[in-house]
């Protein structure tokens, strides 16, 4: 079996030789910005939007990285293409881009005259671990407002995608400690609904679904390309402030994040959204979403979650964001 391959710095390493140094100031400061995508059918989805959304965050940071969209993609093209050349067909990758600000002067024990402060770039994929994600297709998800707010856009504009994410973490552990199980939504300083520590928040009324307002939210590439299905389902995707009132009277929630796509939302602070189960827009907007990419989504789900081990890989010779 081949061994899986990262890119670490302008060179294709071993995934298991990908490593930071401890003064690296991802590290140090989580000052890092990222993209995750997934394949399909071993293809990259919508790759062109996540490096967009990529060089725009770096951008924003004040990152140069030396590398123009088109030499990313091809980082990115070839990690899938070498590590998935052992995987089944019927499984896929995650494939991570990373840029941090790169060494932290004060750590790094060199010179103040010889010290380069240029970006540290990584690329590495993983296998899509199907089996975290069975139960909540099947039954929904719980979702908990924590008094851990979202950070304000006057600390760090929400356009950017980034890893200062320690926030997340608390938020998640308050939400895991009110009812087990269950995941943050976060609440801006206005009180308004932003999104999971993982994935975009909608509300689904009527033949309308719901996301929030621009200015609040990370530009999710999952919520655009539900926009577009929408349009195919006779839905309308409108933005606009949600609130946690708004929640009790809507028939769905959604969530929706590159690895497994969109999920339903059958809890909210301990109470049923609709009659507590998956609903039919959920269902409607997954089976666009499959016929989109050829690929039965959930049932990918669901037979990885049987395999134990994810992903089987073949026993082909040859070779695993």
């Amino acid at each position: 079996m081949q061994q899986p391959l990262a890119y670490l710095n302008g060179e294709l390493v071993p995934a298991d030789q990908a490593v930071l140094p401890v003064y690296d100031a991802g590290i140090v400061q989580g000052a890092t910005v990222s993209e995750t995508l997934r394949t399909f059918h071993h293809e990259l989805f919508r790759l062109e939007e996540h490096l967009d959304r990529f060089t725009n965050s770096l951008a924003t940071v004040g990152f140069d990285i030396g590398l123009e969209t088109e030499a990313l993609a091809g980082i990115c093209r070839d990690l899938v293409a070498h590590n998935t050349v052992s995987l089944d067909t019927e499984n896929d990758l995650g494939l991570v881009i990373f840029a941090t600000a790169g060494p932290y002067a004060t750590y790094s024990g060199q010179p103040a005259d010889r010290f380069d402060v240029g970006p540290t770039l990584c690329a590495h994929s993983f296998p899509l671990p199907f089996h975290l994600w069975h139960t909540m297709q099947a039954e929904g998800l719980h979702l908990v407002t924590p008094s851990v707010q979202q950070l304000p856009a006057t600390c760090v504009d929400p356009s950017i995608k980034h890893r200062s994410r320690l926030h997340y973490y608390l938020a998640d552990r308050e939400a895991t400690q009110t009812a087990a199980g269950s995941r943050a939504v976060l609440l801006d300083q206005q009180g308004r609904l932003t999104e999971t520590t993982a994935a975009g928040f909608l509300l689904v009324s009527g033949q309308q679904v719901i996301a929030p307002a621009i200015d609040s939210v990370l530009q999710s590439i999952s919520v655009e390309v539900i926009a577009e299905l929408c349009q195919a389902c006779d839905l309308s995707l409108v933005r606009r402030d949600l609130w946690p009132d708004d929640v009790p009277g809507a028939d769905e929630a959604l969530v929706a994040s590159t690895p497994y796509c969109l999920a339903p939302v059958t809890r909210f602070n301990s109470k049923a959204i609709g009659n507590g189960k998956p609903g039919p827009i959920y269902d409607q907007l997954v089976m666009a979403w499959d016929r989109l990419v050829g690929l039965d989504i959930r049932n990918q789900i669901r037979h990885g979650a049987a395999n134990h081990q994810q992903p089987q890989m073949n026993n082909d010779p040859g070779n695993h964001s």
